[in-house]
């Protein structure tokens, strides 16, 4: 078996700043504790990467083989709305990436862009033999709870019964059902921002928009404390929480971003066969150190499958 540390990050604004620099110092902050290099990194908001040659998506990748020691090969993805796509970056040393369409590419469908196919390196010495996997990474409307709900939709056919591991990530701006996820107060916030990720129920009170996360992952039924239906997808949070109740699942979001309180709306999930081979123990929300300024207004997540 093969280590594989996977990483979600949405670094805010890709470390752009308003002058048009960036900065990657904080991106190499925010992978300052993390167990081991990961494998591969989900990454959202890789703002204008496209520029001048790439020469941001490269220094990106540059500023994390110099804080973590490997070398790391960026893919930027697609997204039609703004010029802050989704992103891959993976260690070839680890990993063989197959298959990734790009923004441009003709004959790609709409729910194969942001989708890659690696083969695991150590798992063979043949390329024929060696054990391979997908891997996406989207970053989802903000402003719309249906049209993550058409997002969701189009996630859905590689929950199953794809026979293939799946892993697959992103800020998916909204959470799930469930009173064991991180909850917020919906008046705290304007109604403009209450509506992005929050429905008003029929009761005339409101709570979040789950329609989409549940979608993939079913429905939660607080009798049994399982999920029904959905696409065949286990978040990978949740399967952390069952193998150890006593850590409670965590916010996403930094302390103090969004009005009300943090969700947890950057999700790691994993098809059937993906998920036998998480290892529960090693995924991880990281918490900035309260003393200093967070590197982004998203939190890293990291957890480990053996393949």
């Amino acid at each position: 078996m093969v280590r594989v540390p996977i990483a979600l990050f949405n670094y805010e604004n890709g470390g752009r700043s308003p002058d048009g620099g960036y900065d990657f110092s904080r991106l190499q902050c925010a992978f300052a504790d993390v167990d081991e290099p990961p494998a591969l990194i989900l990454f959202c908001e890789a703002k204008n990467y496209r520029d001048h040659a790439g020469v941001a998506k490269y220094a990106a990748a540059e500023a994390l083989s110099d804080a973590l020691g490997v070398p790391y090969v960026v893919e930027l993805g697609s997204m039609p709305r703004g010029p802050l796509p989704p992103a891959i970056f993976y260690n070839p040393n680890l990993l063989v990436l197959r298959r990734w369409w790009n923004q441009d590419d003709p004959g790609v469908y709409d729910d194969q862009r942001n989708v890659a196919r690696f083969a695991v390196r150590g798992s063979s010495r043949t390329p024929e033999e060696r054990l391979e996997f997908l891997a996406f990474v989207h970053h989802w409307e903000p402003l719309s709870g249906d049209v993550r709900l058409e997002e969701a939709k189009r996630v859905g056919r590689y929950g199953g019964p794809e026979p293939l591991p799946v892993i697959g990530g992103g800020d998916f701006n909204g959470t799930a059902s469930g009173s064991h996820l991180p909850q917020g107060d919906w008046v705290a916030a304007p109604f403009r921002q209450r509506a992005h990720k929050g429905v008003l129920g029929s009761d005339g009170t409101w709570g979040p928009d789950t329609r989409a996360l549940d979608h993939l992952i079913g429905e939660w039924d607080e009798n049994t404390h399982q999920r029904r239906d959905g696409c065949g997808f286990h978040a990978v949070a949740e399967v952390a929480w069952r193998a150890d109740p006593s850590q409670p699942i965590l916010p996403t979001v930094n302390a103090g971003v969004d009005a009300g309180g943090g969700l947890l709306v950057d999700w790691l999930l994993a098809n059937t066969a993906m998920a036998d081979h998480i290892l529960p123990a090693t995924y991880q929300v990281h918490v900035p150190d309260p003393g200093h300024q967070p590197p982004s207004d998203h939190r890293l997540v990291t957890v480990t499958a053996e393949l």
